[in-house]
C-alpha cells in the first residue's frame, strides 16, 4: 500500500508542477497552452480561473498525501537503529589538548605522591648460623 501511495504521489506532484507551468504569470501575455489561439475551448480568464483552482485540490492532495504517508512510516517503525548505540560526545579540538595537558599534570603528581609513600626497601642483615 505505500509503494502505491508512493507512486501515486509522484503522479500527483508531476501534475501540479505541470498545473503550475501551464498557468498565467502577473503581467504576462500569454500562458504555456494559449499560444496565441483564438478559438481555445477556455477564455482568458476562466483558464486562469479553472487552472488555479485545479492547482489549489492538488496541492491538497499532495499535502495530504504527505501527511498520510508520513503517518504510516511512522507507525512502522518505533524504534531507530541508532537506539542501541551510546553517545559519543567528542570535545572540541582546544578542549581536548586543555584536558590531555590536565590528565598528565594529574598522573605525574600521582606518580610523584606514590614514590613519595612508599617507602624505599631496607636491605636486612642476613643471619649467621
Amino acid at each position: 500500500m505505500t509503494t502505491a501511495l508512493m507512486v501515486f504521489h509522484a503522479f500527483i506532484s508531476l501534475l501540479m508542477i505541470l498545473m503550475v507551468l501551464l498557468q498565467f504569470g502577473k503581467g504576462a501575455e500569454a500562458g504555456l497552452i494559449s499560444g496565441g489561439a483564438s478559438d481555445a475551448v477556455f477564455s482568458g480568464s476562466q483558464q486562469g480561473n479553472i487552472l488555479s483552482k485545479i492547482t489549489t485540490v492538488l496541492a491538497i492532495i499532495f499535502f495530504a498525501n504527505c501527511i498520510y504517508l508520513a503517518k504510516l512510516q511512522s507507525s512502522k517503525t518505533g524504534t531507530s537503529i541508532l537506539d542501541s548505540e551510546t553517545p559519543i560526545a567528542r570535545p572540541l579540538n582546544q578542549d581536548a589538548a586543555i584536558d590531555a595537558a590536565k590528565q598528565k599534570e594529574a598522573a605525574a603528581a600521582d606518580a610523584k605522591e606514590q614514590k613519595a609513600a612508599t617507602p624505599a626497601p631496607t636491605a636486612t642483615p642476613a643471619k649467621k648460623k
